[in-house]
């Protein structure tokens, strides 16, 4: 593999907007089939280009990024005997030594947080992932979350809705949708993202749902301004019924967002 191989592929998943992870070996010890500089680009849903070596190292390295999402730089050692030292990862490999290895996102894509994993929720995250979000599911039903991630999404989280910063990562980047099962936390949730950082925040429901929401959070001292940065209802309006029409009309307001705002 050479450097325009490399670049040219680094090149074709920026274009396609997946989040993108690079690793590289800065440093071995003992005997290992991988050497300082060689280099692995792994996106988070088609197969990574580049050499670490091969073997067990090279994919437990590859199951860490795609397990953790790491969004800062981080140095991990990574020990080459199969047998646990201080603070390196095993590998299970018996050529002895270790491996250093440097991580860091080079691209990650807009975060789309989908509070509740229902039907309409499946389909919210099929359309989004298509369109280069990188989709994190939150239900408190392991069942709902029992799904076939290279179609819905990319990462799950089981919560009971009582502490959403435990499943939601706020910032400029994160796009909320809430949409609990019966409606039952949504009031729940939403009063818990209300005061923090977000690009996007969407809550389903009929207006009057909405409306009877809103005027229990004013009870509880969220003002007009703050209720009035949430989508809801949630999506444009296309008179949509089904999981996959409410998912077009979702992701259309958020395109429209993300876009033109």
């Amino acid at each position: 593999m050479d450097n325009n191989q490399y670049f040219n592929q680094l090149l074709a998943f920026l274009h396609d907007n997946t989040a993108l992870w690079q690793a590289t070996i800065i440093s071995t010890d003992g005997s290992s089939p991988a050497h300082a500089g060689m280099k692995m680009l792994i996106p988070a849903h088609t197969a990574p280009f580049g050499n670490l070596g091969g073997g067990e190292l090279e994919h437990k390295i590859i199951a860490y990024v795609l397990g953790t999402a790491p969004d800062q730089a981080l140095t991990i050692s990574f020990d080459l005997s199969g047998q646990t030292l201080d603070s390196l990862t095993p590998t299970g490999m018996m050529c002895g030594g270790q491996a250093t290895v440097f991580i860091e996102a080079l691209h990650m894509p807009q975060k789309l947080y989908i509070i509740g994993a229902g039907h309409c929720g499946k389909a919210l995250g099929r359309l989004a992932r298509q369109c280069g979000f990188y989709v994190h599911f939150v239900d408190n039903r392991e069942e709902s979350l029992a799904m076939e991630l290279r179609e819905y999404g990319h990462q799950i989280c089981l919560s009971d809705y009582s502490d959403i910063s435990e499943a939601v990562d706020f910032g400029p980047s994160s796009w909320i949708v809430i949409m609990t099962h019966g409606h039952t936390h949504d009031k729940e949730v939403l009063q818990q993202c209300l005061r923090q950082p977000y690009r996007y925040l969407g809550m389903i429901g009929s207006r009057h749902k909405v409306a009877e929401t809103f005027a229990k959070l004013k009870d509880q001292g969220f003002t007009e301004a703050e209720l009035s940065r949430v989508h809801a209802p949630i999506g444009i309006r296309i008179g949509s019924q089904s999981p996959d029409e409410i998912a077009i009309s979702i992701m259309a307001e958020i395109i429209r967002e993300l876009r033109l705002s």
